[in-house]
């Protein structure tokens, strides 16, 4: 009998990388282990806990017995305030079929691009981008096509750039505002012209709304509201950011039925359901949705001025202020090191855990991306860390 090597992947699995951040923060935690002090950057996650009111209605939820198999579409009474929530935000009403529940937002990038995506065919993104954009089309071998965006623009394109990548093989164009890593907010007229141009050329946009409930300068605008999700837009979001709800990985999509029936039989054949009690949770997170975004975008906003404040005293970074989420990409390449040789710099001699830009695409390399919702104490002694480690670069 031949002896199975357990080294051997099919070509699917050979192709599966993971999220750059997480491999640092596992890196991190073994330093760690070994009793190194580090300020940790890297993940985008808050310091602040959830809102306590959601923390009571799962528990609520959990005593009432809500723990059992739900639709995989997601539960009837979350998809309701969804839709409500939706049509107080934004002023379209989608019908329930439009909507679908699932175990956060960023296992929609996958459900979304394999539905709508063939391999071989091309996604037009933004360059640098989502890390998990870049890993789905890795693995379903789909080209990404990227407009270059950096800092000395705020990571801003022009829509027309957009146009000229376009060939007889595109089906996508990804629109993540304000987006992680860079924190640019791209503008109604910007995102009209992007729905333009997708119709004119018969092209899906997904829209990744992640942060939405978190820009500081401009206000939010969603190409749903464009067409209603009815035609060409599918919505992602979900609880994660604006609620400080990490770990509950619950996000929705709201796009047209037949594609989003299709998202609902995916996260079913994968995870069957999001558990019920979360979904009750969730229902006071929307409901109440207006006073905890309140909170939580009032310390943002101050963290902001204080990490934008501190890292302008360092001369061999250059950076641009973000306009929403709660990252900034810090472009070192003056020290000598592309964003990989700084990041590993810092965190091994300077105790400052930062995740390299080349995760998120070809145009991240010199970077590293920062994540500033963190304590302000942190903050000030990071970035401290940060410019020793640019000086002894």
């Amino acid at each position: 009998m031949n002896k199975l090597n357990h080294h051997t992947f099919s070509d699917f699995g050979e192709r599966i990388v993971g999220q750059s951040m997480f491999a640092i923060l596992d890196k991190a935690k073994e330093l760690e282990r070994n009793g190194k002090h580090l300020i940790h950057f890297e993940i985008g996650d808050s310091h602040l806990e959830m809102p306590p009111e959601v923390k009571k209605s799962a528990s609520l939820a959990m005593k009432s017995n809500h723990t059992h198999y739900g639709s995989s579409f997601g539960e009837h009474s979350l998809r309701l305030a969804i839709q409500k929530a939706v049509k107080e935000d934004f002023g379209f009403k989608p019908s329930l079929p439009q909507i679908v529940v699932t175990s956060g937002a960023n296992p929609l990038i996958y459900y979304v691009i394999s539905i709508l995506v063939n391999p071989g065919e091309e996604v037009i993104l933004t360059d640098p981008s989502f890390v998990t954009y870049n890993a789905v089309m890795n693995m379903l071998k789909i080209k990404d096509v990227r407009v270059k965006v950096n800092h000395k623009n705020n990571f801003r394109f022009d829509p027309k750039e957009i146009e000229k990548k376009i060939t007889s093989k595109t089906r996508l164009i990804v629109i993540n505002s304000p987006s992680n890593p860079t924190g640019a907010v791209y503008s109604k007229k910007d995102i009209v012209e992007i729905y333009k141009i997708a119709k004119k050329h018969n092209l899906y946009i997904l829209s990744d709304e992640i942060y939405s409930q978190l820009i500081y300068e401009g206000a939010h605008f969603s190409a749903g509201t464009i067409d209603h999700c009815l035609e060409r837009v599918i919505v992602t979001n979900g609880f994660s950011k604006p609620f400080a709800m990490t770990g509950w990985r619950v996000g929705y999509a709201i796009g047209p039925e037949d594609i989003i029936n299709k998202i609902a039989l995916l996260s079913q054949t994968i995870i069957s359901c999001v558990p019920p009690f979360l979904q009750d949770a969730c229902i006071t997170a929307l409901t109440d949705r207006k006073k905890f975004v309140k909170r939580y975008f009032t310390e943002y906003k101050k963290l902001r001025e204080i990490v934008c404040s501190e890292l302008k005293k360092i001369k061999k970074i250059e950076f641009s202020k973000p306009d929403g989420a709660f990252y900034i990409m810090i472009d070192v390449s003056k020290t000598g090191m592309n964003g990989d040789g700084f990041a590993k710099h810092a965190m091994e001699n300077h105790g400052v855990v930062l995740c390299p830009g080349s995760g998120f695409g070809e145009g991240g390399k010199n970077y590293v991306r920062m994540c500033y919702a963190n304590t302000a104490k942190n903050l000030l002694e990071g970035c401290q860390r940060l410019h020793n480690a640019t000086e002894n670069a």
